[in-house]
């Protein structure tokens, strides 16, 4: 393989250095003028290419961006920057928002994609002069409507969980999977000048959809599982992706379509995919946008060149393609969600929030002119209609949302949807249960079900980890019967809740242990990478200290994750219909999460949840001191409305009590003594500086005096 020359080498890290410098600068002054950072890009690839640079400087801009070998490494690198776009896009899909929108969305997609195809053939042939498959593909370009400019546009007006700016990412997505299997047939019929390689490539596509949502993605669900939890490997899963991203781009390649739709259907298919975290997805936009993805831009906007427009009618072209453009995505766009049943001005809104462009379709655009479909000067041209879309967009859409007011449907999805992003258990996606006799699984098993049963209703991840610690060498053989009952118990549960959709059943297994502290290390070695630990207890009070046993008490203790302590004082979980389940909260983020969890229980068992806040009538007089009653209850009411927000998104039923008290714990155990309660949930976090767990003087009140089962949420995050 021939390598770069020294002098090769140096232009191109120079070129690299002046592209990047150039692109953070004119992003950073679109973001002032609050612009997309793509436009800024855009425009600094026009100041480096032909136009100005090239003008001014034509012997280094020679130098630095036509030679042969910098303009490979260039290209290299934009050709990544591409993918890494295509994947992003792909990962913003939402399968949800095409689900809920189908109605808008098809009648919107399907009207702008087919008159923008027929007005990008007409303006081809009858303004441009160009023969028919050019207007073809000047109509592919037309047809694709830019989700990343129109989803961060909607982001930045905090806007995007409206139902107008759902149905505009739902044609945007549309507009996309529709336009790379269209390119790809372009490109094999103009390359092998046959109908019939056409076809085939149609049939490829076909396929390629057919085997990644079957096949793909049942690999890229293992995988991501795997490498997420059974390596070490630093930032594993942002190699696994990038492994299968330019896998699948290969892939489509080979077939003879185009490698950035292989990258846009694994970007789908990993937008749903487990371990998918916040942390990944922003490792991914990092890599893309502080790299690649400029460097791309700006390479686009250098295609441009302007000294092909000085003529009048070059100018005149411009105007009229932004005006039919403009036009036949706003008008059918506009009926197309008018049918679909949204109103007027929503529908308005629709029209011209499709008609953004300066993302993918430039990249389609691009394409184009490497495969001799469009010219330099057609491009150029459309170019120039991108950044004016751009700018001219946001104007449009802040004088139309004005006149579209949140109906009260609306509002509701947008509380459930902000509801779900504060709770606890949507972000809680892997979990480990110990089916040890020690940690009481029978006692546990039944709850980690009743959860996931709700997860499955919600359509989320939920992963558990039945971690099993064998017996010792030393156990007596009664013993050892006596515990496999348990067992059994434990294992039937866990069964059964892997049979629900979205559930998966993970089984590890350690040696014999021969004392607590190897069984500890053994647990806490399983929990690792987890989110959520379960483990059973009885609970003691001793020496005014409340223990759940040695190894409950050290899990507890030396956890890195959250424990979900299930107390009891029997063996197994008790049976009885749980009808009505208490939390007590006292407004703090592990007191919330502890109410989520319990909402999703009392959403499996059919019950009602009760609600309850303790005020304090005399608070220490550091803080503040406050005796009177209704403002008291103010206080309280504004915390019980916190959690209620979060909880009511599952449908359950919800009712509220205060009480006014010096001692929480009291309180509470009064009120499970007074109410008719199965079930008990506290919040609370590890106090704790010695080898025991401290979770406070309300928690432990009320496990060591109440009869009633208790779920304890312990959280390892001070608040």
């Amino acid at each position: 393989m021939q390598g770069l020359s020294e002098q090769q080498l140096l232009r191109s890290l120079i070129a690299l250095a002046v592209i990047l410098v150039a692109a953070r600068a004119a992003g950073e002054l679109a973001r002032r003028l609050r612009q997309p950072e793509v436009l800024g890009e855009l425009f600094a690839g026009v100041i480096l290419g032909p136009s100005v640079f090239g003008a001014l400087l034509p012997g280094l801009h020679n130098m630095l961006f036509n030679e042969q070998g910098t303009s490979q490494v260039l290209s290299g690198f934009s050709w990544v920057g591409a993918i890494l776009l295509l994947l992003i896009a792909g990962i913003e899909v939402d399968l949800g928002i095409l689900r809920a929108e189908a109605c808008p969305g098809f009648f919107g997609a399907g009207f702008s994609i087919v008159m923008s195809l027929l007005a990008g053939t007409l303006f081809a042939i009858v303004i441009l002069g160009r023969p028919f498959q050019y207007g073809i593909f000047l109509g592919i370009v037309l047809s694709v409507t830019a989700v990343s400019v129109a989803a961060k546009i909607l982001l930045e007006r905090e806007e995007q969980r409206r139902r107008y700016a759902q149905v505009i990412l739902a044609i945007g997505v549309a507009s996309e999977v529709v336009a790379w299997p269209l390119v790809s047939v372009a490109a094999a019929i103009h390359t092998n000048a046959a109908l019939l390689a056409g076809l085939r490539s149609v049939l490829y596509a076909g396929l390629f959809f057919l085997l990644m949502f079957t096949l793909g993605r049942a690999f890229t669900f293992w995988a991501m599982r795997r490498v997420a939890d059974s390596t070490g490997i630093i930032r594993g899963q942002l190699s696994l992706v990038l492994v299968l991203t330019f896998t699948a781009a290969g892939i489509t390649q080979a077939l003879g379509l185009h490698p950035l739709l292989g990258a846009f259907v694994f970007g789908v298919l990993l937008s749903r995919a487990p371990r998918k975290n916040r942390t990944l997805v922003e490792g991914i936009q990092a890599l893309a946008t502080a790299l690649f993805a400029p460097i791309f831009f700006v390479l686009a906007g250098m295609r441009v060149d302007i000294f092909q427009l000085r003529s009048v009618t070059a100018l005149g072209a411009i105007a009229l393609l932004l005006i039919v453009a403009s036009a036949v995505k706003i008008v059918f766009g506009l009926l197309g969600a008018r049918l679909g049943g949204l109103g007027s001005w929503e529908a308005a809104i629709v029209g011209v929030g499709i008609n953004l462009k300066g993302g993918t379709d430039v990249i389609v655009a691009i394409i184009g002119v490497e495969l001799g479909l469009l010219t330099v000067r057609t491009y150029t041209i459309y170019t120039i209609v991108a950044m004016l879309t751009v700018l001219l967009t946001p104007m449009l859409l802040t004088a139309l949302t004005r006149r579209a007011p949140v109906s009260s449907e609306e509002q509701q999805r947008l509380e459930r949807e902000e509801a779900a992003r504060r709770a606890y258990v949507p972000r809680i996606e892997r979990v480990v249960v110990p089916v040890e006799p020690q940690l009481l699984p029978a006692l546990t098993t039944d709850v980690v079900q009743r959860i996931a049963l709700s997860k499955h209703e919600q359509g989320e991840i939920f992963d558990v980890t039945e971690f099993l610690v064998e017996d010792g060498a030393d156990t007596a053989p009664e013993q050892a019967i006596a515990r496999q009952p348990s067992t059994v118990v434990a294992r039937a549960a866990l069964n059964a809740a892997a049979t629900l959709r979205n559930v998966e059943l993970f089984r590890r297994s350690s040696g014999p242990s021969s004392d607590t502290s190897d069984t500890l290390r053994a647990v806490l070695d399983a929990a690792k990478q987890h989110d959520l630990l379960v483990i059973g207890g009885h609970p003691h009070l001793r020496l005014r200290s409340l223990t759940f046993g040695p190894l409950q008490d050290a899990l507890i203790h030396e956890a890195q994750m959250d424990v979900l302590l299930v107390a009891s004082e029997e063996e197994r979980y008790p049976k009885a219909e749980v009808r009505r389940i208490l939390v007590p909260t006292n407004g703090l983020e592990y007191s919330m999460a502890a109410g989520d969890i319990a909402a999703h229980l009392a959403q499996s068992y059919g019950a009602e949840l009760v609600l309850m806040n303790v005020v304090a009538a005399n608070m220490d007089a550091l803080f503040w001191r406050e005796t009177n009653a209704p403002r008291l209850r103010a206080t309280a009411a504004n915390t019980l409305d916190e959690l209620e927000f979060r909880v009511k998104r599952l449908g359950v039923p919800v009712s509220r009590v205060v009480h006014i008290a010096d001692n929480p714990g009291r309180m509470i155990q009064r009120e499970l003594a007074r109410g008719a309660y199965q079930l008990v949930v506290l919040g609370a976090y590890d106090r704790g500086t010695g080898e025991r767990p401290q979770l406070g003087k309300a928690v432990q009140t009320v496990l060591a005096r109440s009869h009633v089962p208790a779920l304890v949420l312990v959280s390892h995050q001070r608040q």
